[in-house]
């Protein structure tokens, strides 16, 4: 079951350490069967965020839901249809990745070993090998493998990503499509890797101290913030619009980024012997500017479409 068609939905959520407000009313909604990236910088908020999902930490105030429980009320039924894979996961040291598998079976009703076995064997991890042999990029994906193997209808990678090499992030991430994404089932990423999270997510949100300050679907995203080139004589620069982001002049030249653009902005510039363009950004283009622009903003995230 799901809430009106998402996977997790948050009203206000607030989290505070004593004077430090950790999550700043946080009002998300990740849709069923999405890649999810919850992107910012250190101590934004990321692992606290996901830490209320699986009610690991009380809200302060407000309220969530995931897969239409209430995480509060209903946490043990929550996390018997989560998967969860965090940054540095402890694991058993003494285990072999058979005793992992065999131990995590036990906890669950329902348990899928090719699942399991599928993923370390594609990515070369014996059996037989014990935990405290495996490297770091080895062990995550271990925690993936056992993560997926009661099938989760939703899974949540905590900076799973960072620190990981080049090939082992995309082994990870190219487990988490065909295993997760291609049977329909919600993943959410969070991290800062951001151009790997790019290739794979389909919507994403922005978290800047403790406020989500963009949430949308990847291509609105790319299609709405856009940077602004404007070629003018040296004798009349155009004015910056409202809201322009990381605003640049120079003597024939004017940049500024926007996050809600139209075409008809182009017209309203042009003119006086003016050449305006609309460039693409990057998603950590975008980020940047965004989150460097964020006290300009709307005081409401863009909302992606049931």
């Amino acid at each position: 079951m799901s809430e009106n068609g998402f996977a997790i939905t948050t009203q206000s959520l607030t989290k505070r350490f004593g004077r430090k407000v950790a999550l700043n009313q946080v009002s998300a909604r990740v849709p069923v069967g999405s890649i999810y990236g919850l992107m910012g910088p250190n101590g934004a908020g990321k692992t606290t965020f996901v830490r209320c999902l699986l009610n690991l930490l009380n809200p302060s105030s407000g309220s969530a839901t995931v897969l239409g429980r209430d995480v509060v009320r209903d946490s043990v039924a929550v996390r018997q249809r989560v998967g969860h894979v965090a940054a540095l996961q402890p694991l058993w040291e003494w285990m072999t990745v058979a005793d992992l598998a065999g131990f995590m079976a036990g906890c669950y009703p329902r348990w899928k070993p090719e699942a399991v076995f599928g993923i370390l064997n594609r990515v070369g991890i014996e059996r037989a090998q014990k935990i405290q042999d495996l490297s770091r990029g080895q062990r995550t994906l271990a925690a993936l493998a056992v993560a997926i193997g009661h099938e989760p209808e939703l899974l949540l990678l905590d900076e799973a990503l960072t620190g990981l090499d080049p090939i082992s992030r995309r082994e990870v991430l190219r487990s988490v499509i065909e295993v997760m994404h291609e049977e329909g089932r919600t993943v959410l990423i969070t991290g800062q890797d951001i151009a790997d999270m790019e290739r794979v997510c389909d919507y994403v949100g922005f978290l800047v101290k403790g406020r989500l300050i963009w949430e949308s679907p990847l291509e609105d995203l790319k299609a709405q913030v856009k940077r602004i080139r404007i070629e003018h004589p040296a004798d009349s620069p155009p004015d910056f619009p409202v809201g322009a982001m990381r605003p640049e002049r120079a003597t024939r030249e004017t940049e500024f980024t926007v996050s809600s653009f139209k075409p008809e902005l182009l017209a309203s510039l042009a003119g006086a012997g003016r050449r305006v363009e609309a460039l693409d950004l990057s998603l950590e283009d975008i980020f940047v500017d965004l989150a460097q622009g964020e006290t300009n903003r709307p005081s409401s995230a863009s909302r992606p479409t049931p």
